[in-house]
């Protein structure tokens, strides 16, 4: 069936730092790399005192989601009914845009596998609990966005990207062709490295095949060159004011420390209108 949506679903992946959400997100980084066909990642989040949620839950889901994969929620239970940890796992997936939805995993406390006193879930017998008011207060008060759209350079041919602050080139260090190479400021030198093209679907690429992209979503994710596969990670918007913004973060193309010497690596941050933050395209 062609149109099935196949999807990856585990627990114990819901903590950035532990080994196995590491295995499952660089697997998942290799489907997407080779081809192989997956739209989805499923986590199943059972939190509770051997697995606690934790603050790095955001950045599991938006790292997976930086992919090119939607992140679904799909077995959520917390042992203790924490309303506060209901509301934040529920902002949490709001917060993402690919994150596409949230399943209980069951309704009442009574009928769940942890059983009636781990009062893991949002209803009590036939009473909505405080974490129930508290899920329902978070998705009242989400702000409702516009999907984001590509607006990028219209397609062109090789040129280079010049710093507006520095009037230094975006550039791949000693012309590397590695997937994971931070890009830098470097003198102009008109060199493969510095030469950069933009296609209809908003990606930045250089040597032709590699692509701009970011390495998160987070301020101080690492810009670099990377293989291309379509991710909204690797797409951009070019706007007027000379800003170049991730598609999948909102965050501008910067300078590190406001940088303007050589070496000056490039990461993603917040956009402030700074010159370390603006751009020039020099169509050659």
């Amino acid at each position: 069936d062609p149109a099935a949506k196949l999807c990856y679903n585990d627990y114990n992946i819901d903590n950035w730092t532990w080994a196995k959400t590491q295995g499952v997100y660089n697997m998942v980084r290799d489907f997407k790399q080779r081809g192989v066909p997956i739209d989805c990642v499923g986590l199943q989040s059972h939190f509770n005192g051997n697995s606690p949620y934790n603050s790095n839950y955001r950045t599991t889901i938006s790292s997976f989601a930086a992919l090119g994969v939607d992140v679904q929620i799909t077995e959520l239970d917390i042992q203790g009914g924490s309303a506060q940890t209901y509301a934040a796992v529920t902002n949490d997936c709001l917060a993402v845009a690919r994150c596409a939805g949230i399943t209980v995993w069951g309704v009442r406390d009574q009928d769940s596998w942890l059983g009636a006193n781990a009062s893991p879930l949002l209803f009590n017998g036939g009473n909505k609990k405080p974490a129930y008011d508290a899920v329902l207060n978070a998705l009242n008060a989400a702000n409702p966005g516009p999907t984001p759209t590509v607006t990028p350079t219209p397609p062109g041919d090789n040129g280079q990207i010049k710093g507006v602050a520095s009037g230094r080139c975006l550039d791949v260090p000693s012309a590397s062709t590695t997937d994971g190479t931070q890009v830098q400021l470097w003198d102009c030198n008109g060199q493969s490295n510095q030469q950069w093209s933009s296609t209809s679907a908003g990606e930045i690429k250089v040597y032709g095949s590699k692509c701009l992209d970011a390495g998160g979503t987070g301020n101080g994710a690492k810009v670099q060159i990377y293989s291309c596969w379509g991710g909204d990670n690797q797409k951009w918007r070019v706007n007027s004011d000379g800003s170049i913004v991730g598609v999948q973060s909102g965050r501008c193309l910067d300078a590190v420390g406001a940088g303007t010497g050589n070496g000056t690596q490039i990461q993603l941050y917040d956009c402030s209108g700074g010159g370390n933050q603006k751009w020039t395209w020099s169509r050659s």
